[in-house]
């Protein structure tokens, strides 16, 4: 058994179990996303996707900050139970919100200037002088 994770405009994760398994579940934290092919989850971003009785795919639509998190895949065979787990990682891009407004200062004087953003995983912001001299 294994899981693996493709991030697009959706994410995919995907159990491969044998032919013996006579159960399999996902879950999200502690919550059961679908129990066999039933639906315990009330989001109507996420479905099940199978391809026979081997591969039992998660995929959830539209991902956001809030699907970050481990899920597991849980397989129960007449002999033992299995889990494999995959920690998913969100990315956001980096949003400048409020940057200083142009300023004109004597020299020699104290200045401030404001740069926030925000994105996963925080953005690095940095500052440079484009033009020291003040000539084109």
């Amino acid at each position: 058994m294994s899981v693996v994770w493709q991030i697009h405009i959706f994410v995919s994760l995907v159990c491969y179990v044998d032919d013996r398994v006579s159960r399999v579940a996902w879950l999200n934290r502690s919550n059961i996303i679908f129990a066999g092919r039933d639906k315990w989850s009330l989001d109507p971003r996420v479905e099940l996707v199978t391809k026979g009785q081997l591969e039992y795919s998660l995929r959830i639509q539209k991902v956001d900050v809030y699907d970050e998190g481990q899920y597991t895949c849980s397989i129960q065979t007449k002999e033992h139970s299995r889990t494999s787990q995959v920690f998913l990682i969100v990315q956001v891009p980096a949003n400048i919100y409020k940057v200083s407004e142009d300023i004109t200062i004597n020299e020699g004087s104290n200045v401030t200037l404001t740069c926030l953003a925000s994105g996963r995983p925080d953005p690095m912001i940095t500052w440079r002088l484009l033009n020291p001299s003040g000539k084109t």
